[in-house]
């Protein structure tokens, strides 16, 4: 079995643990998740280059983005029990925490926290804010942070 698709089953199960909710959305924060994970970027397309079926890219983009933009499905909520196992096998110890802004789209910016480890940053907590240029204000960086602590 290939590796992504053992990836995404073990992280469907895991889903399913944690939080009822349609197979559906399981299925597709499984796949997001797996992206995550396994992609080299966070751009949609990147994300779904690593998903475990084959398929267009354009339509594995939009079924993407209507499951992020689908107002059912609080990603941070979703996210939360993938993030605390991410911090999990650091408890007592020190860890770095990277902060990446990165321009996403026209007047959008991604800013994500997340924990720098092996030459990888494991994500925790990220959000999309109005702006160009790739820049974020105190406050948003400071709400970022408090979702972290």
């Amino acid at each position: 079995m290939p590796h992504n698709l053992r990836l995404y089953h073990n992280i469907c199960r895991q889903l399913v643990q944690w939080k009822e909710e349609r197979v559906t959305r399981v299925r597709n924060m499984a796949l997001l998740i797996t992206g995550l994970a396994l992609g080299m970027g966070i751009h949609l397309s990147d994300i779904v280059s690593e998903w475990p079926f084959a398929g267009r890219e354009p339509s594995l983009v939009n079924r993407l983005r209507r499951f992020l933009s689908n107002s059912a499905v609080d990603v941070q909520k979703w996210y939360r029990p993938v993030a605390e196992q991410l911090l999990a096998p650091f408890a007592g110890e020190r860890i770095r925490l990277a902060v990446d802004v990165t321009k996403v789209g026209f007047d959008q910016s991604l800013m994500v926290i997340g924990i720098a480890y092996r030459k990888r940053t494991l994500p925790l907590v990220w959000d999309v804010y109005q702006g160009g240029h790739g820049h974020t204000t105190v406050q948003e960086q400071v709400h970022l942070f408090r979702v972290v602590a």
